[in-house]
């Protein structure tokens, strides 16, 4: 009989990369659980404040670390659903094919990467499909799904973890 609470996998965390890997594994059928710090951001009009969002730190955590001399360091991190990617405010540009290769500049030469272009486009092209969906229908979610803070249970498309 096979145990009722093993998973095929486990991901700790919802930001970029977890919450890619669980909406590419979702289909596959296997038992998959996500497991994350924080809830969702509340909706509240103080998301669309940079000043209480990144200056005041309105949501990120209290909690205090340790430097290497032992010195208190705020970590200026975020639990929430949809990790620190939530509130990553850049923007991630599309490399082109020569920036693969060996590049002569005033400074010198910056080597080639050890993978070229067409080898990554195929990772790029899905991650750019999923970044046009998801700015078209405006959906603030990093992961597809439904999240009990309570049981920290998350549902991903018909998966239940």
């Amino acid at each position: 009989m096979a145990n009722e609470s093993a998973y095929d996998v486990i991901v700790i965390g919802s930001g970029a990369g977890g919450g890619t890997l669980v909406h590419n594994l979702a289909p596959s059928g296997k038992r998959i659980l996500l497991l994350e710090r924080g809830d969702y951001v509340r909706r509240e009009k103080e998301n669309w404040d940079p000043t209480a969002v990144n200056l005041n730190g309105r949501y990120q955590t209290k909690e205090v670390w340790k430097d290497f001399k032992g010195r208190d360091l705020h970590p200026h991190t975020n639990y929430a659903v949809g990790g620190n990617t939530k509130f990553y405010g850049a923007a991630l540009f599309r490399l082109r094919k020569e920036d693969f290769g060996e590049i002569r500049h005033h400074g010198g030469i910056s080597p080639a990467w050890p993978v070229t272009y067409d080898e990554m486009e195929r990772w790029t092209s899905g991650s750019r499909r999923r970044t046009c969906r998801t700015r078209r229908t405006g959906s603030p979610s990093t992961a597809r799904g439904t999240s009990s803070s309570r049981t920290g249970r998350t549902t991903t498309r018909g998966t239940s973890s």
